[in-house]
């Protein structure tokens, strides 16, 4: 039983300490605000945190640029070295449409980055700081340039498509929902741009659309499942990655279009000794050397009976 009990301290001390650093919000944004009371047009997004557990939003506030002037937004992610929260406005933004801005999470404040010049459903970044969009109108990734909003097409033009999500796992895969809800998960070859068709989709609550996407740093793949109305009913889902498989956690606010985790992933999700501070480092080393030696001690005694 002592040993148990300190194998269990050992694991608390090692892993208690880099999660509780790295500690990660879910956010969310609605494209357009709920009308008030008094029936105002709606005009402008909110921005929320999400509990996990079940999907209920907290409202952190309205998301506008400098001078109170309400923008749309269409697709977060968070840069995986800052944690900088970055958005893309929608093309119906009454202010600064298909522009990239920077979001504050403590408070909603956006500040303008540059025009993106072509419409964007979803943004997503690379463990490496490579920002990603899809490109709803010609149904291609782009990469964007985080400093200036550039946005640069990979690959051959295709058809219009809906709109979609997408996300990238710590191994910077690419996926996609470019066919909506009813389609495939598919991911992108990101030297050619085409699509590699997966798992067909299944299970979610509305066959429309799949607004967007973002991996948990645990590596659940997150969605926004919406209805396309006006306003439009969504669902914070999961998607299994290999089966396609669609399971729902919760209602989101109505027109909730975007989806981030603050923090970034990792490619490691699992700590290693030399990513633990050294505060935590020695500690796991004294309990360590105390375990071996009781360990030693609990064998030479039960050789001796």
């Amino acid at each position: 039983m002592l040993l148990r009990a300190l194998s269990l301290l050992i694991f608390a001390f090692a892993f208690a300490a880099p999660l509780a650093s790295a500690q990660q919000k879910l956010y969310a944004a609605s494209v357009r605000s709920a009308p008030s009371a008094r029936g105002d047009i709606p005009i402008a997004g909110n921005l929320y945190t999400i509990n996990l557990a079940t999907g209920t939003a907290t409202l952190v506030g309205a998301i506008r640029l400098p001078g109170g002037r309400p923008i749309g937004v269409t697709g977060m992610a968070a840069h995986p070295k800052t944690g900088v929260l970055y958005g893309i406005t929608s093309e119906q933004s009454p202010n600064n449409p298909r522009s990239l801005v920077t979001i504050d999470a403590a408070s909603g404040i956006a500040t303008l980055v540059g025009e993106l010049g072509v419409v964007g459903s979803d943004i997503a970044y690379d463990t490496k700081g490579t920002l990603y969009m899809w490109l709803p109108t010609t149904s291609q990734l782009g990469i964007v340039d985080p400093s200036s909003g550039s946005v640069t097409p990979l690959g051959k033009p295709a058809g219009p498509g809906s709109p979609a999500g997408i996300a990238v796992d710590p191994q910077g895969m690419v996926f996609v929902t470019a066919k909506g809800a009813g389609g495939t998960l598919d991911n992108i070859d990101l030297a050619s741009g085409a699509l590699q068709i997966g798992p067909v989709l299944t299970g979610a609550p509305f066959s429309t659309q799949i607004n967007s996407m973002s991996f948990s740093p645990s590596g659940l793949l997150l969605a926004v499942n919406s209805n396309g109305g006006s306003p439009a009913e969504t669902r914070l889902v999961t998607i299994n990655t290999a089966t396609g498989a669609v399971a729902t956690i919760g209602a989101l606010p109505d027109d909730t279009d975007a989806l981030a985790f603050t923090g970034g992933l990792s490619a490691n999700l699992a700590p290693t000794f030399s990513a633990l501070n050294p505060g935590v480092r020695v500690v796991v080393a004294v309990i360590s050397v105390v375990l071996v030696v009781l360990a030693v001690m609990v064998l030479l005694r039960s050789r001796r009976k």
